[in-house]
């Protein structure tokens, strides 16, 4: 096998390293035949599932309490901040540097109230639920509906000007002639 970094032939084709420069070559032969591809997605697909696993794990669901103590937190950086601001040694140099760790304090606090926001709103019933009966009101075939509405109104049937038509009286008919 070849090695992509110095040309070197006097590899195996099992080999892991390039003999003679060092080089990982483990990957060579996978990709010469097109599964390296695949094998890096499948690879990054079961890290981001690992992190995203751990971390659902180490916060758990949503909680009003964890939101309002990062909400609280942060707002204690922002006084922290403009405290050894104020009366620190050299505060005057590193104090906003204390706006870091706020800022994330305190959009994570209020993302969690707004994820919390919209599980109830998900998981709850509609506050008005119309009473369910067991017959619809009947409904006019000559009403027109309300406008804007997705209501369909069958079209009137075509015969029906046609017969008005054809049951003229005889005396119009002669009338007309």
């Amino acid at each position: 096998m070849f090695c992509p970094k110095c040309g070197a032939q006097q590899n195996a084709d099992d080999a892991k390293f390039c003999r003679a420069c060092g080089t990982d070559i483990s990957l060579v032969p996978q990709a010469v035949t097109g599964h390296l591809a695949e094998r890096l997605a499948e690879e990054e697909e079961s890290r981001a599932g690992r992190r995203q696993r751990r971390r659902r794990e180490r916060k758990g669901p949503p909680s009003i309490e964890r939101a309002m103590k990062n909400i609280f937190m942060g707002l204690a950086f922002v006084f922290i901040a403009f405290a050894v601001r104020g009366w620190a040694p050299a505060g005057n140099i590193w104090w906003f540097w204390m706006f870091i760790p706020a800022a994330g304090m305190l959009a994570e606090g209020f993302a969690g109230f707004a994820r919390i926001a919209e599980d109830r709103k998900r998981l709850a019933p509609p506050a008005s639920a119309p009473a369910q009966t067991s017959a619809l009101p009947p409904q006019r075939v000559s009403a027109l509906p309300a406008r804007n509405t997705g209501e369909i109104v069958p079209p009137p049937s075509i015969t029906e000007g046609t017969t008005r038509h054809l049951n003229v009286p005889a005396e119009r008919k002669q009338r007309d002639e």
